[in-house]
């Protein structure tokens, strides 16, 4: 525990609210636009981006939720007062759904002093890694009611380094922005603070790591673990609950992955009270209440018996989700229907289209437990996520549209709807037939200001499911390999959709990841090569983005690409014809095209080859192509 000379050399100096800082440096005025270009707002309990995250229903989650709240309001009476709360469970025992309730309910009673709510598959991709994390929860805590004090000891510190602490590392940036100002206002309360305030994060398991890229991009960067990120944020809230100044309990939530179980027993064993849901917590009787209240509104919408569907299928239902959440619910989508969907007969490709025929396609799953899955708590989520997707009418078309929807691109960023609808898309509407019967899985048909966002999937486990073959299944399941020779045909199919300059960022993004392809994976895409109109495609990329570094590097990519499929010393007849073609347009462009000569000497000596090719303007950046630019052009 610290005393207050410790508390006292991490306070800054003391200035007046509102007062200018010395030599013109800048003001809180200042500070707050540095603080506010650097934020999450999506990651915040109530923001709209979370406008349709999963919550707890009325009379649900009762015992765990009353758990918490008494651990929040009056922890400090326990026989050993403990400052971290660690809410763990599998996939889908609703894990975010308690901590947004417990986040409304604390915002209602004051005792909220932030929130930030990882998501790996959110909209915006600020919620995916710790880059807004500190500031996310600095911003929050100026704007609770009892905590007005903070706002200057937040807000001096970032406007007189004018916004460059946003570029430190995540500790400088918590000792800064958060338990500085914190204890600077303990102090001038005299030290008498209770934590009865609480920070809440969740999903932490699904915080990715932030990759760092030097402007030198042939210098060796260390590629960081997603591990190290997770464990770097649990240290900071642990150095926090270690101060007796620190006014706020911390309750976290996470799946329980190795890296974070081995944190919470280990370092943050003693100041952590871990609480596993599990069926100490009677999730059964909230998933039968769960049940009742959907399938009423079910009953009148669709205009059923009353006592539909009978407690015999409830009560399987119930036995089926294992206390998982995500079971439910999914079932409740499926058995729904699209908001769009009939109540007659059957649909496309023969699936049931009534809400009774969909719950009696999914009450005969076969959910005999075998040897091989009789310790596995999905069973019973594999096989109806199984289900919706034979529901298909072609899953294996389903199946390429998912797997390219979850590749990464971009500092783990998934491509967006709109860039995949462009390179993807060989005839109207294949989008629709691929994805829209699994609008119990993602939201199949995005708003217009949704497209320029990755798809949005309900929850995590089902990406888990479609890439883990021992989940999926061997028939359904496909390589990283597949999935990008499949994209990659499609790109050389869709080369001549309109490509506007808005999505070329994200499309040159996309294009780098099929330049990883295998050499099998291109030679199996030489037709579609072949047939693409490459001087097309090559003069309006040219022509959109003649300004920027995005038209290089996707040129680089498509050459790497055509390349794939070569040996070290011959390059076969596709790539030749494709290279050919590509240098042609871009000679008559005015770039600068190295000779074969710098080309072979580059590859002698292991440089990159064609980290001379440039832009007639000369902004070209330097050295993005260089694994395997063909060495002979004719």
């Amino acid at each position: 525990m610290w005393g207050m000379s410790a508390m006292q050399t991490l306070v800054p100096t003391m200035r007046a609210p509102g007062v200018q800082l010395e030599n013109g440096s800048g003001s809180i005025e200042d500070g707050m636009k540095y603080l506010v270009a650097n934020i999450a707002p999506g990651a915040i309990h109530d923001s709209q981006e979370r406008s349709d995250a999963p919550k707890c229903m009325e009379e649900t989650r009762v015992a765990v939720q009353q758990e918490i709240m008494s651990w929040i309001e009056d922890g400090e009476r326990d026989t050993q007062p403990k400052r971290i709360m660690w809410v763990t469970g599998p996939a889908g025992t609703g894990k975010t759904a308690i901590l947004g309730t417990i986040a409304d309910a604390c915002k209602d009673k004051g005792t909220l002093a932030a929130s930030f709510f990882f998501s790996a598959f959110a909209g915006s991709a600020n919620r995916r890694t710790k880059r807004c994390f500190v500031p996310t929860l600095a911003f929050q805590l100026m704007g609770h009611r009892d905590l007005k004090g903070i706002r200057q000891h937040v807000l001096l510190p970032i406007a007189e380094d004018k916004g460059i602490i946003f570029t430190k590392n995540l500790k400088e940036q918590f000792i800064t922005m958060v338990l500085n100002p914190v204890l600077s206002m303990a102090k001038e309360l005299g030290g008498s603070t209770q934590a009865r305030l609480v920070i809440i994060i969740d999903g932490l398991d699904e915080c990715d790591a932030e990759q760092y890229q030097g402007k030198d991009s042939s210098a060796h960067v260390p590629i960081r673990r997603k591990e190290d990120d997770q464990r770097e944020i649990l240290s900071l809230l642990l150095l926090a609950a270690n101060n007796p100044s620190f006014p706020f309990r911390i309750l976290v939530g996470s799946r329980p992955e190795h890296p974070i179980h081995d944190f919470f027993a280990t370092e943050g064993k003693v100041c952590t009270r871990e609480l596993f849901l599990d069926n100490k917590y009677d999730p059964a009787s909230d998933i039968a209440l769960f049940y009742k209240a959907k399938f009423s509104i079910i009953c009148r919408r669709f205009r059923l018996p009353e006592d539909w569907p009978g407690e015999e299928a409830i009560f399987t239902l119930i036995e089926n989700a294992s206390g998982q959440f995500i079971y439910a619910a999914t079932v409740v989508r499926y058995i729904e229907g699209s908001p769009d969907s009939t109540n007659s007969g059957t649909g496309t490709s023969g699936q049931p289209s009534t809400p009774h025929r969909r719950l009696e396609h999914i009450l005969r799953l076969n959910l005999a437990h075998d040897s091989n899955n009789v310790h596995n708590p999905l069973a019973a989520l594999d096989a109806l996520y199984r289900l919706l997707l034979e529901s298909s009418p072609d899953p294996e078309l389903s199946m390429k549209w998912l797997r390219a929807a979850e590749q990464h691109v971009g500092y783990g960023q998934r491509p967006t709807v709109r860039v995949l609808r462009l390179v993807l898309e060989t005839s109207p509407d294949e989008e629709q037939y691929a994805l829209g019967s699994l609008s119990s899985l993602l939201l199949t048909q995005p708003p217009e200001k949704s497209l320029d966002s990755p798809y949005p999937f309900y929850h995590k486990s089902f990406l888990d499911f479609i890439v883990d073959e021992t989940r999926c299944g061997l028939e359904r399941y496909l390589t990283i390999d597949q999935v990008r020779g499949w994209m990659t045909q499609r790109f050389f199919r869709t080369l001549n959709q309109p490509l506007e300059v808005d999505v070329l960022v994200e499309y040159a993004e996309l294009i780098h990841i099929l330049s990883w392809s295998t050499p099998a994976t291109v030679r199996n895409a030489e037709s579609e090569i072949l047939s693409s109109d490459l001087e097309k495609w090559v003069t309006a990329t040219v022509e959109e983005d003649v300004r920027t570094t995005h038209t290089k590097r996707a040129i680089e990519d498509v050459l790497e690409i055509v390349h794939g499929g070569c040996s070290w010393y011959h390059c076969r007849t596709v790539c030749k014809i494709s290279t050919k073609r590509i240098i042609s347009v871009l000679e008559s462009k005015g770039w600068k095209i190295p000779s074969k000569s710098q080309i072979f000497k580059r590859e002698r000596k292991g440089e990159d080859r064609y980290q001379d090719l440039e832009t007639p303007l000369g902004w070209a950046s330097y050295g993005l192509i260089g694994r395997s630019v063909p060495r002979t052009l004719e």
